[in-house]
């Protein structure tokens, strides 16, 4: 009884440990107080959450350049020091890993920001428009 206890506490604990992950990856659309949001302030929360999601993929994009940059350095290496050894074929691992992660990525559809998205709502029902 005790252990059936104890699982299901670790149980509860871990979905209640991963809807707090979730939620502070992908934050709710939706929060208290966005009904008396102004325009203006929605307008700052939206500019805000998109120079966080412009930072992320400058971040992924610099990521991406580094990657490519040090199997730029194997493959030369590589080539400088006669071919397909042993190093000529770490090179071309990663140079066709590098490959499908690139494919695998533009792939994908983009990431969507679901506050962003309610925001945007919220700027059309309140029939914001953009201060000159």
């Amino acid at each position: 009884m005790t252990l059936t206890r104890t699982m299901i506490g670790a149980t509860a604990f871990a979905v209640a440990l991963g809807i707090a992950r979730a939620q502070a990856t992908n934050p709710p659309a939706a929060r208290p107080g966005d009904d008396a949001l102004t325009c203006d302030q929605i307008y700052a929360e939206a500019t805000a959450q998109s120079q966080r999601d412009q930072a992320e993929r400058e971040k992924r994009n610099d990521e991406r350049r580094r990657q490519s940059q040090a199997t730029a350095a194997l493959v030369t290496g590589a080539t400088l020091a006669g071919g397909m050894g042993g190093t000529g074929l770490v090179a071309q691992k990663a140079a066709e890993a590098q490959a499908a992660s690139t494919i695998a990525e533009g792939a994908a559809p983009p990431a969507r920001n679901p506050r962003l998205e309610h925001l945007k709502q919220l700027w059309t029902q309140k029939h914001c428009v953009m201060k000159k």
